[in-house]
């Protein structure tokens, strides 16, 4: 039996009313693409919802970012699908990365569905942004990527992380830093590396993101459990204590508690930072904005997960999906 309480205390912000239009757009790009070339692949990416999730993220984003965004949102479902309801397999992960990252690293055109719509999607996400935000994107993009090489081995010999290392990974895994960044488009913001790197602005996103993963696990957790795939924290607080599933719930519920806390105590200390980085004007506001911006999301990302049937159908339902992908 799931809580039925949950500690939020940021307050719902609505939702963008250019949604319908974006997910217009959103549904052309990935049929452009190829990207749901099946009737089950449609009906997964119709359960997960990237245009709702976006809208209720950045409720006054113009259509175009608010479109790109949920275009970016969609494929990242995608490669999702690729790894985790699938057998795991260290050399398709291996390959898939090593595609993906190319888009990055080299000039040749890349090859295979991901990579291909990857490529479109960078060089449109990253039009206009600072060589510092590239640079922050790219090596995010690039360890959530690995994550899933992590997983698929962990998977196989069976050697599952403790909870304090599975909370490190969940952080990457969950992907979360890049959306972060990509929202500031929508935000008509750049944050510059020094406010970026503010000792409380790392530890509010460490807080919002890890929050926002640990969320996912409980919406997920039957989900996951019926696909054998036990990278939850749920399931791994049961199988490495022996906890029931309702104890297992109490102790994940209490992080997450725990991370809104942490989120708090980071943004009671960063006026101070600010004013002693010597970090003003423009650059000050743009960055009290975005930390108020990272509790919106939070609270975003949780009445998502209540939206969408990826999340709240049976896993009969919610784990349909088409073959993989290359």
């Amino acid at each position: 039996m799931e809580p039925t309480e949950f500690f939020m205390p940021y307050a719902a912000e609505g939702l963008n009313p250019r949604e319908l239009e974006a997910e217009a757009g959103m549904w052309d790009w990935l049929e452009k693409f190829e990207l749901v070339p099946t009737e089950l692949t449609r009906r997964r990416m119709e359960r997960t919802r990237p245009a709702r999730m976006y809208a209720l993220w950045c409720p006054a984003a113009e259509v175009h970012e608010l479109t790109l965004l949920s275009q970016y949102t969609a494929w990242a479902f995608v490669v999702d699908d690729q790894f985790d309801i699938e057998i795991p397999d260290p050399q398709r992960c291996l390959d898939a990365i090593t595609a993906l990252n190319a888009v990055f690293d080299s000039d040749r055109q890349p090859s295979g569905v991901l990579a291909v719509s990857f490529a479109d999607l960078w060089r449109r996400l990253s039009e206009g942004r600072s060589p510092e935000w590239r640079e922050s994107v790219r090596a995010e993009i690039r360890d959530w990527l690995w994550t899933y090489y992590t997983e698929s081995v962990g998977r196989l010999s069976g050697n599952l992380p403790d909870l304090e290392t599975y909370r490190a990974h969940r952080r990457d895994g969950v992907a979360l830093f890049i959306f972060l960044d990509i929202s500031e488009r929508a935000e008509g913001v750049d944050l510059t590396p020094a406010a970026r790197y503010l000792p409380a602005m790392r530890s509010l996103r460490e807080a919002a993101v890890e929050h926002m993963g640990l969320f996912n696990d409980v919406l997920s957790v039957a989900s996951d459990e019926a696909s054998g795939y036990l990278y939850n924290s749920v399931l791994l607080a049961e199988y490495h204590f022996g906890h029931s599933r309702t104890e297992a719930l109490t102790l994940v519920n209490n992080m997450l508690t725990e991370c809104i806390e942490r989120c708090e105590a980071a943004l009671e200390r960063l006026s101070a930072e600010l004013h002693d980085a010597g970090i003003n004007d423009r650059d000050r506001a743009d960055t009290l904005a975005t930390a108020k911006n990272y509790t919106v999301y939070v609270r975003a990302n949780f009445d998502y997960h209540y939206q969408a049937a990826r999340y709240t159908s049976a896993p009969i339902e919610a784990l349909e999906h088409g073959l993989p992908l290359t």
